[in-house]
């Protein structure tokens, strides 16, 4: 499904990969019995890397899953990598026009308020996307979902089918991103950055009551400039990898 140019296996560099990873993000289907949608509960993605060797070590220290809550069109990602190690996540809440990125490493606890610009400065790789929404539908783990075609413009060209649903009730869940043009929630994506490819598949949706505080930013982390967590991501992982 993915054509590339050229990418390599792996470098030390690869973690920052996360912050893409959950931008684009946060979502899931619907699942089929909940005709009308739900507007809260939990979705969780499994995440595997197609072209890392399944013997390569390195493969302990990375993510294997990521978990959204939602609730009333707020929603959170997490993701825990290093074996419990690091943990980042990407907040969204529906009266605010900036996304909130945070990572805790051991006892350091960092957080900022990001902009799209903000965003393009992270992920310099994915400033040039063309998305071709497309008629083809799946089905996955339950829940159906529409496809589209990806392509994205950098020092290489490369292209993937994504797979996304309308039938969550989360409103404009990718407003704040470079998937804007797609109005539903993604199911199945996959992303490169650093050389690393990624791909995120959703395996179950959970409906549930959640707390509007379970999506919340937590009290004791340092709010910090976007550039300043970016340079602490780097460093954090430049020491561990």
């Amino acid at each position: 499904m993915l054509i590339m140019q050229k990418h390599k296996l792996f470098n030390n560099k690869s973690y920052p990969t996360l912050i893409l990873a959950l931008t684009l993000f946060l979502s899931a289907c619907d699942n089929t019995v909940f005709q009308s949608g739900i507007d809260q509960g939990k979705i969780e993605y499994d995440i595997t890397y197609p072209n890392i060797p399944e013997d390569n070590v390195m493969l302990d220290l990375m993510p294997k899953t990521m978990l959204t809550t939602f609730v009333d069109n707020n929603f959170r990602s997490d993701v825990v990598a290093g074996m419990g190690i690091f943990k980042t996540s990407i907040i969204s809440m529906a009266d605010q026009d900036k996304l909130v990125h945070s990572i805790k490493m051991l006892k350091t606890k960092y957080a900022s308020e990001l902009t799209e610009a903000d965003w393009e400065r992270f992920n310099p790789e994915f400033n040039k996307i063309e998305v071709s929404l497309l008629n083809e539908t799946k089905e996955i783990a339950g829940y159906l979902c529409k496809s589209a075609d990806i392509k994205v413009l950098g020092d290489s060209v490369w292209t993937y089918k994504a797979f996304y649903t309308e039938e969550i009730n989360i409103e404009n869940p990718n407003s704040r991103t470079i998937f804007k043009n797609i109005k539903g929630v993604l199911m199945e994506y996959e992303i490169v950055n650093n050389n690393i490819l990624m791909r995120f598949s959703a395996t179950k949706v959970i409906q549930e009551d959640i707390d509007i505080s379970a999506v919340e930013l937590e009290d004791d982390y340092e709010m910090v400039d976007p550039m300043k967590l970016k340079s602490e991501i780097d460093k954090l992982f430049s020491n561990i990898m």
